[in-house]
């Protein structure tokens, strides 16, 4: 994208902008609304990014050769920059890039790294695991991998056995600073390569040019996109909405460019307070719909609709066969003067396909009169297809609808499956590794034991991964010594979580440092290891979040403990680690926080069990009626 508006009046901007929420960048330009004050567990992200960042600069003078530390302030500091990189410095740290005014940017990357041929790349220091303990997917990193004291590109090193993490913030920032070193002639002529150091303390190098980001596109329907590609359209865009945001503040006729929009920042934003009753106001916008973001709710408002009750009266059918690539709308017009008992089979293929023929007939559509009776308003869709549309016309139903939650179409009855011995499984991290795995055992085998054991395996010392290992390995040899003990009395055996994607990275991570990645693998990839979130979204809709905090009380499970989030949990875990009472309370805090999750997983099965026939069927909700507004 090219910037339509002028911008030579925004004042410059840093890299963070490009990630940032374009309503937020428009709001703190109008400031609409009273901010509301940052929240506890941000100030927490940004006071231990601060210390982190500091740790790993100190290390890095202590163990690199040749880092140079720029001082200063202001415009004599970016000049000490200037003069650190044309003198050829290997390693700067400190330093401030120099003002590109043409691009609108200003900057200041933790660490600028030779290439040794005249040019840098930028490296930013992240207070988050910057790697996977597995292989890259087909549009994922490889894990190129440098060491502190050599931490260089030319340096590096892949590493098989490991992914690097996709990170879209810390790759547009990268992208930034790329941006700024062309600007002035300073970047490496050798591609564009970025390094993120998290707290794995290696330098983990992306390739910006990498097309893995997909994005929406007019011609394509999507396309794969480079994070420099990203990164060009997303801060332009927003220099768009701060440029039309201040003519707007001089001028209130001046129409803004975009809307509140709900989006995963939402909850931590200062504008929220303001956003969120417009959002709600109604029927409610689209957005609140779980997986509805920006690129989903423009198409609906290229549709007309605006709201959820309007996406809720879309008709299924209709919907299921534009998914499916059917131009019911292009059809019905190619078609217009056709008589109605005609079969749609009967044409050839350059008026419709033979699997377009079967999808249509799927729907009970095989004449032109079948064809011409879908409903109008969603065949218009034809012109931007969504794969998801049926299931966001449910989505929307389910929100709206008299029933906190519905069976999927085609779902009979909702069942979880069970075994005689069973193990529900949570585990608690913060940024620096896993201290904590909760698991609450239960035997059905009719040997008169008492009822489900709940077992803790925490650790309150200073987390170091060989802390997180020792301690995983302690559960994981608990959770195989019961697997062992059911299979010798002849048992069935599963263990079950609540989204297996976190608890996968920690299980791998410690296979990968205990050496015994095979047998992990063959657990995770058996019928043993249970994604209950997996269940039931396979079975159940609500129209909200599937999370285990808006889930469990469906299925009647209540935490002894207020506020139960993963959040507060890790407020409670940085007091949890000192000494004194506070510390013994936060301990508790926590321990009853993990038994409430996996009791919660556990209450969620059961209640499938029980109640899985008499959940109603979110096609007891066809048809939708529709909205007075669209009538």
């Amino acid at each position: 994208m090219t910037r339509r508006y002028d911008s030579s009046t925004v004042p410059l901007q840093g890299g963070y902008v490009a990630k940032l929420c374009p309503v937020r960048a428009q709001n703190d330009v109008l400031t609409p609304a009273e901010p509301l004050p940052t929240p506890p567990f941000l100030e927490r992200l940004f006071h231990g990014g601060r210390e982190f960042e500091d740790q790993i600069l100190a290390d890095l003078t202590a163990e690199a050769p040749a880092v140079t530390r720029v001082e200063g302030h202001g415009e004599e500091l970016e000049a000490a920059t200037r003069a650190a990189m044309e003198a050829g410095a290997s390693i700067i740290v400190n330093g401030r890039l120099p003002h590109d005014v043409a691009g609108r940017r200003v900057g200041r990357p933790d660490i600028l790294v030779t290439d040794g041929r005249g040019g840098y790349r930028p490296v930013d220091v992240k207070y988050h695991l910057a790697t996977n303990p597995e292989p890259p997917t087909r549009y994922g990193f490889p894990a190129i991998l440098s060491s502190l004291s050599a931490p260089s590109f030319e340096a590096a090193e892949t590493a098989p056995d490991l992914s690097a993490r996709k990170n879209e913030g810390d790759l547009l920032q990268l992208a930034h600073y790329q941006r700024m070193l062309e600007a002035v002639g300073l970047n490496s002529e050798d591609g564009c390569w970025g390094g993120i150091i998290g707290v794995d303390r290696l330098v983990v190098w992306y390739d910006l040019n990498s097309p893995v980001w997909r994005t929406p596109s007019i011609s394509e329907g999507s396309k794969l996109r480079s994070t420099m590609e990203r990164y060009d359209f997303e801060f332009d865009f927003r220099l768009d909405v701060i440029a039309v945001a201040e003519e707007h503040r001089q001028d209130p006729r001046r129409p803004l460019l975009v809307l509140p929009v709900k989006i995963g920042e939402c909850s931590s934003c200062p504008w929220w307070d303001y956003c969120r009753p417009q959002l709600e106001a109604g029927w409610g916008d689209v957005s609140l719909l779980p997986r509805v973001g920006y690129a989903e709710w423009r198409v609906h408002r290229n549709h007309g609709v605006t709201n959820r009750a309007e996406l809720a009266s879309l008709d299924s059918r209709t919907a299921r066969l534009v998914a499916t690539g059917v131009d019911v709308k292009g059809l019905a017009v190619r078609l217009s003067g056709v008589a109605e008992h005609t079969r749609l089979d009967a044409f050839g293929n350059e008026v419709l396909a033979p699997a377009r023929v079967a999808a249509l007939e799927v729907e009970h559509v095989t004449t032109v009169g079948e064809l011409r009776g879908l409903d109008w308003r969603t065949a218009a869709y034809s012109d931007e297809p969504m794969g998801s549309l049926p299931r966001q016309i449910d989505l929307a139903r389910a929100a709206l609808g008299p029933s906190p939650v519905y069976r999927l179409r085609g779902v009979a009855r909702a069942v979880a499956p069970g075994a005689d011995v069973e193990v529900d499984v949570d585990m608690e991290n913060v940024e620096t590794g896993c201290y904590l795995w909760g698991a609450l055992l239960s035997d059905h085998s009719g040997m008169n034991r008492p009822g489900p054991e709940y077992r803790a395996f925490a650790t309150w010392e200073p987390m170091t991964p060989e802390v997180e290992t020792a301690n995983s390995l302690a559960f994981w040899r608990w959770l195989m010594r019961v697997r062992r003990a059911a299979f010798d009395r002849g048992l069935t055996f599963r263990a079950y979580c609540y989204n297996a994607n976190a608890e996968n990275q920690y299980l791998r991570r410690m296979g990968l440092a205990a050496g015994f990645e095979e047998d992990l693998e063959g657990f995770i990839a058996s019928d043993q290891w249970v994604d209950l979130l997996r269940i039931w979204d396979a079975q159940l809709i609500t129209g909200r979040s599937s999370g285990l905090k808006l889930v469990a009380p469906v299925a009647g499970h209540r935490w002894e403990i207020e506020d139960p989030s993963g959040k507060e949990s890790m407020l409670r875990y940085d007091v949890a680690v000192g000494l004194g009472p506070e510390a013994l309370a936060a301990r508790e805090w926590l321990l009853a926080y993990n038994r409430g999750d996996v009791e919660a997983t556990r209450q969620i099965r059961e209640w499938l069990d029980e109640e899985g026939g008499r959940i109603p069927s979110i096609e007891s909700l066809d048809p939708w009626p529709v909205p007075p507004a669209i009538v």
